[in-house]
């Protein structure tokens, strides 16, 4: 049979749309108070994710440390269970002894490697900036963890023959198995990802007597930023880069990889409603003004989608009472990277605000009672 005879793409309609979901508990759409929408958003958000809030492990051993461009880095690692260990980072200015209020930064990386955060020899300087080394620069204990499928995690199963878990390395093929066989088996990365981060400030807290957690992220890690501290009691503010427009155009738009894919999210919630769960947290969300959808932009952050999620968060923020603690911020000339002067800004004036008797948002206030608006 000659090749001609089959059926070519031109002769078909390629116009395929997934039907948009229901967002059944968008905060606009649910027409709930805000302390039910919180309840129920909260809720579904867990089922959704698979997060267990309590999560069991989180033994940490140091290994070694060493002294980087002024600050103490120590390498650890942390025990989830029997078959897995998680690799994680906490950095100290040399020479400082910890703050007297018991903070620490919590650094999330993006697509890459721990390594792109630190400022590591050899290692090409991306679209993280070093941030994690920025902080402690600047005075921060910062902890640095390494997160599934990144790194040294780019295979969580490199110890079992014949069996493979992997997510992503730079250069080479990614089949992302990591995540289909999470998905299979009842589980996301985010989920797992999150309680691994549980797992880290419950250690810092007990480890280093660490009371509240400040948040900064890029890409995934922004993601996350305005994820785990849903379920966490200890964040009190959060930076997230590159993150926040609606998964709508997250994939079919700029054809991002897939770990902040959570099945079934679109018929329940969108990006906006799982960051306004944080209310009345300060929340800055940040973005490069070139991360822009295009030909040569997988993140293409700030998308069409951006202005209306935004508004959709501070909309949940204002119901909260806390309008001015969201933040909307663009880099000027800048593309899908962290803007390292404005996160130390937006850090130094959580800082001041505390030094002029602001309180931390409270596990309480942010986990269902603030009054309704």
């Amino acid at each position: 049979m000659d090749y001609d005879f089959l059926v070519r793409p031109y002769e078909l309609n390629l116009r395929h749309q997934t039907p948009t979901g229901p967002r059944r508990l968008s905060f606009d759409r649910a027409g709930l108070s805000l302390a039910a929408w919180r309840e129920q958003a909260r809720s579904k958000l867990t089922e959704l994710v698979c997060v267990d809030e309590h999560p069991a492990g989180g033994t940490v051993t140091e290994l070694r440390q060493a002294v980087h461009q002024g600050v103490d880095v120590t390498a650890l690692v942390m025990r989830v269970d029997d078959d897995l260990s998680v690799p994680g980072y906490l950095l100290r200015p040399s020479g400082v002894p910890p703050a007297s209020d018991a903070t620490a930064v919590l650094a999330l990386h993006g697509h890459g490697q721990v390594d792109e955060c630190l400022g590591v020899a050899g290692v090409h300087e991306d679209y993280h900036h070093h941030f994690a080394l920025a902080l402690a620069q600047a005075g921060h204990t910062v902890l640095l963890p390494e997160l599934r499928g990144f790194g040294s995690l780019h295979d969580l199963a490199a110890q079992r023959d014949g069996e493979s878990l992997t997510y992503w390395r730079w250069g080479s093929h990614m089949a992302y198995t990591a995540l289909t066989d999470g998905f299979q088996n009842g589980r996301t990365l985010m989920g797992d990802t999150i309680e691994d981060l549980l797992r880290w400030e419950r250690w810092l807290a007990t480890r280093h007597g660490v009371q509240h957690v400040d948040v900064a992220g890029i890409s995934w890690g922004g993601d996350l930023a305005c994820t785990y501290p849903v379920f966490s009691t200890r964040v009190r503010s959060i930076f997230a880069s590159g993150t926040l427009g609606s998964f709508t155009a997250v994939f079919s738009g700029g054809g991002n990889a897939p770990a902040h894919c959570v099945p079934g999210v679109l018929g329940w919630l969108d990006r906006a409603d799982i960051a306004g769960l944080n209310a009345p947290r300060r929340l800055a969300v940040h973005y490069g003004e070139l991360d822009v959808p295009g030909p040569d932009n997988a993140s293409a952050s700030y998308n069409e989608t951006v202005p209306d999620a935004y508004q959709r968060l501070h909309r949940i923020y204002a119901a909260a009472g806390a309008a001015d603690a969201v933040s909307l911020h663009v880099s000027p000339s800048r593309g899908h990277e962290m803007d390292n002067e404005l996160l130390l800004r937006f850090l130094q004036q959580q800082t001041e605000r505390r030094r002029h008797g602001a309180q931390p948002v409270s596990e309480r206030t942010v986990h269902g009672s603030v009054d309704d608006a």
